[in-house]
């Protein structure tokens, strides 16, 4: 959780909002939108040498209160929310970064770092954080991290 702290002080992104038609039956389809606020919803490790998932951990406490906001001008406003000593949620900082995003190819860029986007639908995003050997076979596994739009 504390290492995708790291990924938003490093990344950034830009999103359109549109509408297709459907050819089968000519309803509009709603496309994927980043911009909006975002919040953590849990951590998904999917291991390096076949592809299992390892684990799929919802986040709790305060840090779902945490937000990860892209704004239509290409900058995310992220707002990290953590216990402090006495168990009450406080804010630790508030960080702008700029972002772009290519609706098209998936192509996420946050603060000049490319983010790989590993699955986008109208309510949830799920973006790598980094790897590390989760499973200890010394291959280093995909920790996912999964944003839902509020």
């Amino acid at each position: 959780m504390k290492k995708f702290l790291l990924l938003s002080i490093l990344s950034t992104g830009l999103v359109f909002n549109s509408c297709s038609k459907n050819d089968d039956d000519d309803e509009p389809v709603n496309e994927f939108s980043l911009v909006g606020i975002w919040q953590p919803s849990r951590e998904i490790a999917v291991s390096g040498s076949n592809g299992v998932t390892i684990s799929n951990e919802m986040f709790q406490g305060c840090y779902l209160t945490s937000t990860y906001d892209f704004k239509s001008n290409n900058s995310l406003v992220i707002n990290l929310f953590e216990s402090n000593t006495s168990g009450s949620c406080v804010s630790t900082g508030i960080v702008t970064l700029p972002y772009s995003y290519d609706h098209p190819n998936k192509k996420l860029v946050i603060d000049n770092e490319n983010v790989e986007i590993i699955s986008r639908t109208k309510n949830e995003i799920q973006l790598v954080d980094h790897y590390e050997d989760v499973n200890g076979d010394n291959i280093d596994d995909k920790i996912i991290f999964v944003l839902v739009k509020i």
